[in-house]
């Protein structure tokens, strides 16, 4: 067993001064009392779960949000959300694969492959593409797949704790996912992005297709970036994936591993008709919606029998063993997304006025200027929020340089999900920051390092890209 990690009582104390003081600290550039004890739970459950971890800050953070707004409030924000509650109900559902050994098999059978057999940076870009292109289902219940399918991987192959190819995958699978929430305009977070903007600007109206031609091939080029620079520039050794071989051959499939894949597959398809325009079919399954879903699958899975007559698992155990250190810190984001940024804060009229000096610079230095501080702020705010701050910024200067402002646009939105930083930056970061196989301030590290290139390609590739299309 691994040693227990000594914390220093003074982070504990720390995190409580933030979560229950801070709100009597005078309010600055606009933010209220109340902003200020909402920012201090923001700022204390950040410092906790790099120094602490995840669950006792962010049960400090939920608490200390509970003198601001009520506790009530809290409960009905984070676990009154649906991203929250299907983190816990669709564990069994995502576990089947696990304890049966099916996601086992079926990373012997990729990675010895012809395909695949010496190719690990291959196969990573394979998964991060199938994470983006799964991604407008749901990002963060399809982050948590896709980095559950990581750590088995990793445990299978015998990469460690915190070594770079955990910490940089499971990175990559957060962003990915996060491009690909954005990827339909017609649906999910992409359509309620594009009626905001026509909605500010009725007379410039975001065309679907041109919208789609832009997202889709930027997404791809961006997901083939961060694999490069992974490879290149950071020299994440995946020669563990690219060179495992399990011992003799590969066990044939069995009935037990069958049947979980086939409950996966009805999951993950499920999941995306939901997401697809598919009359009676989707609005049939919206009714069960996530949590339905999970649910009609948990009844099964507690009927199914392996060839012995023995359950096929543990669906009530699957469940108490889920990781509440995640399922809280989650919580605690959708509370502050949903409240951080209320007029009554004053942090969104803060924010705003952080781009107002630099209104005077050149119209071409002011666009690149605005689209790195909105990559700064996603980091720390709701994306949909920056969103919204920066747009009329972007739409009036991108008229001045000649450039169509819808392209713009479209780029700002690529940019807002490079929310990567912190746990706190998205439910997405969230979720991928709370896997075994690496520590949050590991991957906060790795992230600082990668985002600023990865803001440099997006720009230099989507500039272009974006005026050519639009």
């Amino acid at each position: 067993m691994g040693e227990t990690k000594k914390i220093s009582i003074i982070h504990y104390i720390v995190v409580a001064a933030f979560c229950f003081l801070f709100r009597f600290v005078p309010g600055f550039a606009g933010i209220t009392s109340y902003g200020m004890g909402i920012l201090g739970c923001f700022i204390g459950a950040i410092y906790g779960w790099m120094t602490i971890g995840m669950f006792w800050p962010s049960i400090i953070a939920l608490t200390g949000m509970g003198l601001s707004i009520g506790i009530n409030n809290v409960l009905v924000a984070s676990f009154g959300n649906v991203a929250v509650i299907g983190l816990m109900v669709c564990m069994p559902v995502i576990g089947v694969c696990q304890e049966t050994g099916a996601f086992n098999w079926l990373i012997d059978k990729l990675l010895t492959s012809k395909a695949m057999q010496g190719k690990g940076w291959l196969t990573v870009w394979i998964i991060l593409l199938a994470a983006f292109f799964l991604g407008f289902t749901n990002p963060i219940i399809m982050c948590l797949v896709f980095c559950g399918f990581i750590t088995t991987i990793c445990k299978q192959v015998g990469i460690e704790k915190n070594e770079k190819a955990p910490i940089f995958i499971y990175l990559g699978v957060a962003y990915a996912c996060m491009m690909g929430q954005i990827l339909f305009p017609f649906m999910g977070t992409g359509l309620t992005l594009v009626m905001a903007y026509n909605a500010m600007f009725p007379g410039f109206p975001l065309d679907f297709m041109a919208y789609l031609a832009f997202i889709l091939p930027m997404s791809v080029i961006m997901v083939t970036v961060y694999v490069l620079l992974c490879k290149f520039v950071f020299r994440v050794d995946v020669s563990k994936i690219a060179n495992f071989k399990p011992e003799g051959t590969v066990a044939k499939i069995t009935r037990e591993q069958i049947i979980a894949f086939g409950i996966f597959i009805v999951f993950i398809v499920s999941m995306a008709m939901t997401s697809l325009p598919l009359g009676a079919v989707s609005a049939f399954l919206n009714k069960f919606g996530l949590i339905g879903i999970s649910f009609v699958l948990m009844a099964v899975l507690e009927l199914l029998k392996k060839s012995d007559g023995t359950p096929l698992m543990d669906v009530e155990g699957s469940l108490r063993g889920s990781s509440w250190g995640q399922i809280l810190m989650v919580g605690f984001i959708m509370v502050i997304a949903t409240y951080m940024n209320t007029p009554e804060t004053g942090i969104a009229a803060a924010m705003a006025k952080l781009l107002t000096p630099f209104t005077t610079l050149p119209p071409l230095v002011f666009i690149v200027v605005a689209l790195a501080i909105a990559v700064v702020l996603t980091n720390v705010a709701n994306n949909m929020i920056v969103i919204v701050l920066v747009m009329p910024f972007m739409f009036n200067f991108s008229q001045v340089i000649g450039m169509a402002p819808t392209g713009m646009i479209a780029l700002l939105f690529m940019m807002a999900q490079l929310a990567l930083a912190t746990p706190a930056a998205s439910p997405v970061a969230a979720v991928a920051m709370g896997n075994e196989m690496a520590d949050p301030k590991e991957m906060t590290k790795a992230a600082l390092k990668i985002l600023p290139i990865c803001f440099v390609f997006a720009i230099g590739i989507g500039w272009p890209l974006s005026g050519i299309i639009f």
